[in-house]
């Protein structure tokens, strides 16, 4: 049985929003099986695909009066305006050609017209279809009451099979009567262009508005056309662009049999999907699958974890890599072969990007040699292989809840065996997906052997950046790299107990997501390093998550410390702050859990640390666990993040803004009272494409202090860490990177390299074969409002789920719960409002409108099979930090839910989640299968990461979007009548990013916190003590002669601007004299007369302090200008006279 679930949810929001929706009820059906409307007049039924009758406005529409008279072609009707056929004059023919499109781009439109490329002498046909409804008042014999019902007539029309007459550059427009139906096809001349001419083709309604409301019988719906080609369309010449650059010339070569064929005017476009297109037509809601970029296998290479372990044979090892590195450059050759016979626009590009081909190759090659040839690098790889491994197995285990066994104890639920990594038996659920590297993984890995291990070698310095769509595999690229670098850390010294890898995030839900990941792995290695601490040392192997306090405790003690909210915790099981909800190794539950009357708080614990104070610590209640007897290696609050050094130290990049707050953060960098003992060697940035704009500034300004942190110098030269970047969006990426990292831009190298179609960079394939993310466009121009589209849409996809025919209740949960993805937290409140009122109603509407509530013998049985609006939850920047982390636990609640012995449902899914920006990364829930999208978002990338966070399990639950346009966004418009041509070329629109890291504005907020970042956590304790000790001549020029080497090299423009803004600060820290590093606080929290150096930025200073002290970022966030009003306590008197 094929899967027609999306093609069924989609039939039922045509037939809600567009019609006709004909139900099988008596008095329902005429005898032709056409609707009868009784419930609603049809232009309240239907929403989309009405032509309305000319110079129609929204005060027309809304007045109803004198509906229920029957009216016709009456004598009394205006036919000033009857259809004729061409027409003479030039200016007359350009006036009424752009009166057409007027009219298809009116609110409430009387046209729908489409602009195409038709070949010199073709032969064009044509399909019209329509509908319209008759408005019938009766009496009914019984009640007496009146009853109105419109049935509907079914109108087509094919030019009675004939080629259509096409005008010319002199006669300009044809307006060829739909017989005598009052509808009118019009086809206007545009231009010539090559051996094809640009024709527009308008169906409209010639009808003009009689009387002061627009009635039914005026208006035509479910209004459609198609045009169909002897010889083909041509496709639609694509407009020149002022400048090209890398990127737009690789696109066009890489998209360079992609073609757009024709533009909607009020509608959208669609057309047929082959090399010649015969058909094209008109789409009120048009629909596009993109499909899926998928790793590639590659035959005669397994890359089996287990294999290039300790436990595998080397030599198969080093066979098998030589072998991908062989079908890679194979392939390279065809890219050579096909490179002969590109047209001569291309050729340039073509070149480069085999260049880039060769290059990775000779890398990866490298890499195996290194492999060979050093124990160190081949030990670190195979441990790298096992730890992989082991976080796979242990991070899919399921979540394992605790609950009270009726013996004053708890128990697990449905405890689940660990697994044996050599025991494939023992493995949990689908052992398949275990175990197995995509090879640009691998590949990715085999390139950056050498760097980690040689520190002083070149490609350390190259910016490798991880481009592959959302879904890929890119974390396990980095993960793997990630495990790689700290098996070669310890190799090269084992008494090494410094933080390795810095890997950044955006956005706290994502970092949090990750951490839980990167929590398995760490897991892994530290479990290797007890097993083998003659090779990897005694210090324990940790991780630590780096965040803000609306995420968790940044201290042990005090009010809002990490020890104070365990303790509330254990009081009442709310706001749990620590995260991690279950064991990362065994998947047991980890937090409140009820016992009779009171909270057991399970596997976080308060043990006692040095002088007698009180700390947070993990540590998993199942006694099966490895990490059972001892601590898991897991930190999260700051102050023990600070004395532990994490090997991997995860965090947001908002985070690094607090270090001129924090010296005691310079042991993250291996620093040790000031003195340099060690560095990381990694640092991760992940989602790139959000690192731009005003955040992008403020990232890049700091980076010259992290990049100053990391900088180790030895008597060869000074060693840097090597960067890593991943993304599936980006445009001008070696220039973002050249501005964030001070790298140049020929060292930036995107990984894996195109290759010459966008479909196949031999690392990855579009896979035509599987199930693609389904696109929907939603335009309402007979909508009241956008929200009542947006509440018709919603309820129309709960119903659809519940009603879809399928083989098993199961298969109805990708669709069953609704991410609601909204641009801002305003519209979204709008929303949230509608669920429980609005949506349910309407919901209740539909069904009762195809008499659900009649079919069933009881009304018992009918609430039963219906849908109900049970749960819904919000993802945004408003909740807190634990509400995140249950909202997301909770996405993976499954239909049907778990039911206890009455019968009733332990626990409902999520029906609809609304959600911002918030989820556009990091949010991985494989059952998730449907979105809607409240309005264009602002960047293309936004787009595909939001929308890619549904569908991710293609073959089982393959993802549809239902993008809602508003009619009055002119922006919207264009790309709902673009729809077909942007969406085939998606990543073609993603916009560059702007990064001005040394801005005025930026090097106003920010570059005094640099400056004071640098000087505090490359000092030793004394120097950080209050008062701020002016620094003497040798430090000053030290951070003037750091800044402004970075500045020539990213925008020496700014230099001399930079400089003046050093000078100033350091003047106005010696004139100030300050007393305090940051402000003292008085009891009240307000701060106190001492003056400091610096405070938060946004906050209000004390007015003893005068113009002194310098307001500093405590966010990344913080560039833009704010506005801050204050209530004044004084109350207004107006003066009299």
């Amino acid at each position: 049985m094929s899967d027609t679930r999306r093609d069924q949810l989609i039939d039922f929001v045509e037939k809600e929003f567009i019609g006709p929706d004909p139900i099988d009820w008596p008095d329902m059906k005429q005898s032709n099986g056409e609707e009868i409307l009784t419930t609603d007049p049809p232009r309240t039924r239907y929403i989309a695909g009405i032509l309305y009758p000319r110079e129609t406005t929204d005060t027309d529409v809304d007045i109803r009066e004198g509906e229920s008279t029957p009216v016709g072609d009456s004598d009394g009707e205006d036919r000033s305006d009857e259809p004729a056929k061409g027409f003479g004059g030039a200016a007359e023919f350009l006036e009424n050609a752009e009166e057409l499109i007027n009219r298809s781009n009116a609110y409430r439109q009387s046209a729908i017209s489409i602009t195409v490329a038709i070949k010199n002498d073709d032969k064009i046909r044509v399909e019209v279809s329509a509908g319209t409804y008759t408005t019938l008042t009766r009496t009914d014999p019984k009640t007496e009451k009146k009853i109105t019902t419109y049935p509907r007539t079914a109108l087509s029309w094919e030019n009675g099979g004939n080629p259509l007459e096409l005008p010319t550059a002199e006669n300009g427009l044809y307006k060829i009567p739909v017989r005598d139906t009052r509808l009118q096809f019009d086809i206007t001349f545009r231009y010539m262009v090559g051996n094809s001419t640009i024709y527009t083709f308008t169906l409209e309604n010639t009808r003009a508005k009689q009387g002061a409301s627009v009635r039914d019988d005026e208006c035509f719906f479910q209004v459609k056309f198609k045009l169909l080609s002897e010889k083909g369309f041509s496709p639609l010449s694509e407009g020149q662009r002022i400048t090209e650059d890398e990127d737009y010339r690789s696109n066009q070569l890489l998209y360079r049999d992609v073609h757009n064929f024709a533009i909607g005017h009020g509608c959208a476009a669609d057309w047929e999907d082959a090399d010649i297109v015969r058909w094209i037509s008109t789409a009120i809601f048009p629909k596009y699958d993109i499909k899926p970029i998928v790793p590639s296998a590659i035959d005669g290479v397994s890359l089996e974890m287990l294999k290039m372990s300790p436990y595998g044979n080397f030599s198969d090892t080093v066979s098998e890599l030589r072998l991908m590195c062989q079908k890679y450059r194979e392939w390279i050759n065809g890219l050579r072969t096909i490179r002969k016979n590109l047209l001569p626009e291309y050729t340039i590009t073509a070149d480069r990007h085999i260049r880039n081909c060769d290059t990775c190759l000779s890398r990866m090659e490298k890499g195996v040699d290194l492999l060979e040839q050093n124990e160190d690098v081949r030990t670190a790889f195979q441990y790298m292989n096992l730890a992989m491994l082991l976080q796979q197995l242990h991070y899919n285990l399921p979540l394992q809840r605790w609950e009270d066994d009726g013996d004053r104890d708890i128990c697990l639920v449905n405890p689940v065996s660990l697994p044996v990594v050599t025991d494939q038996s023992t493995w949990y659920g689908d052992k398949s997906r275990y175990g197995k590297w995509r090879p640009f993984q691998l590949a990715f890995v085999l390139m950056n052997l050498r760097s980690m291990f040689d520190r002083d070698c070149k490609e350390r310095g190259i910016v490798d950046l991880i481009w592959f769509p959302t879904g890929g595999g890119k974390t396990e690229a980095y993960l793997a790299l990630s495990a790689y670098t700290i098996f070669i850390r310890r190799l090269l010294n084992r008494d090494d107990k410094g933080t390795a890898i810095l890997m950044r995030y955006t956005l706290r839900l994502l970092t949090a997501q990750q951490y839980e990941r990167a929590s398995a792995l760490i897991c892994a290695c530290d479990l290797i390093r007890q097993e083998h601490e003659d090779l990897f040392g005694k210090n324990r192997i940790t991780i630590g998550l780096w965040v803000g306090s609306a995420t968790t405790p940044n201290s042990m003690e005090g009010p809002k410390g990490a020890v104070k909210k365990f303790e509330k915790l254990k009081l009442d099981g709310k706001e749990n702050p620590f995260v991690i909800l279950k064991c990362p190794w065994c998947g047991a539950q980890m937090g409140a859990i009820q016992h009779g009357n009171i909270w057991e708080i399970s596997g976080y614990k308060k043990v006692m640390g040095p002088h007698r104070k009180a700390k947070i610590v993990f540590r998993c209640r199942n006694s099966n666990c490895d990490f059972s007897k001892e601590d898991l290696p897991l930190f999260v609050v700051d102050d023990a993040i600070y004395e532990a050094t994490p090997t991997l130290l995860l965090g947001t990049v908002d985070k690094f803004a607090m270090l001129p707050f924090r010296p005691q953060a310079q042991s993250l960098f291996g620093y040790e009272n000031g003195e340099k003992k060690t560095s990381p060697d990694l640092i991760i940035q992940d989602e790139l494409h959000l690192i731009s704009g005003p955040l992008g500034s403020m990232v890049g300004h700091y980076e010259t202090l992290i990049h100053e942190l990391c900088t180790t110098r030895t008597p060869s030269g000074e060693v840097h860490p090597k960067i890593i970047a991943s993304t599936a969006t980006i445009s001008r990426a070696k220039a973002q990177c050249h501005a964030l990292y001070g790298c140049k831009e020929e060292d930036v190298f995107q990984f894996p390299p195109p290759g010459l179609d966008a479909g196949n960079s031999f690392f990855a394939r579009e896979d035509r074969e599987q199930n693609g993310r389904r696109y929907v466009g939603i335009l309402a121009t007979g909508s009241s409002s956008d929200a009542t589209t947006a509440i018709r849409l919603f309820a129309s996809l709960l119903y659809g789920a519940k009603a879809m025919k399928v083989e098993k209740e199961a298969d109805r949960d990708p669709y069953w719960t609704n991410i609601g993805y909204y641009n801002s937290i305003r519209e979204l409140g709008q929303a949230a409002t509608w669920i429980r009122a609005d949506i349910d109603q309407h919901l209740d509407v539909m069904y009762k409108r195809r008499y659900d509530d009649k079919r069933y013998p009881t009304m018992e049985e009918y609430r039963k099979s219906r849908r109900y609006i049970w749960r819904d939850e919000e993802l945004t920047s408003r909740i807190s930090g634990s509400e995140v982390t249950a909202s997301l636990s909770n996405l993976g609640i499954q239909y049907p839910g778990e039911t206890d012995a009455n019968g009733k449902v332990k626990e409902h899914p999520i029906d609809i989640c609304l959600a911002t920006n918030m989820i556009s990364v990091g949010l991985d829930v494989s059952r998730l299968g449907l979105m809607t999208v409240a309005g264009q978002p602002k960047t293309t990338s936004e787009y595909i990461q939001a929308t890619s966070r549904v569908g991710r399990k293609a073959e089982t639950a393959p993802g549809i979007v239902f993008v809602l346009y508003r009619p009055g966004r002119p922006r919207d418009k264009s790309h709902y009548e673009h729809f077909k041509s942007y969406h085939s070329r998606v990543y073609c629109n993603v916009e560059p990013t702007s990064v001005t890291p040394f801005s005025a504005p930026v090097r106003e907020r920010a570059l005094h916190a640099i400056m004071i970042g640098m000087m505090r956590l490359e000092s030793d304790s004394q120097f950080n003590e209050d008062p701020p000790t002016y620094p003497d001549e040798a430090l000053r020029e030290r951070v003037r002669s750091i800044i402004a080497n970075r500045v020539d090299d990213i925008d020496s423009q700014e230099l001399d601007a930079t400089l003046n803004r050093i000078e100033y600060i350091l003047q106005s820290w010696e004139d100030w004299n300050p007393r305090k590093w940051e402000p003292a606080r008085n009891p009240d929290w307000s701060y106190a007369d001492p003056v400091p150096l610096m405070y938060s930025a946004g906050s209000h200073p004390n007015a003893a302090w005068g113009e002194r002290g310098l307001g500093t970022p405590t966010s990344m966030r913080n560039v833009d200008a704010s506005c801050e009003a204050e209530v004044l306590t004084n109350r207004y008197v107006a003066k009299e006279g």
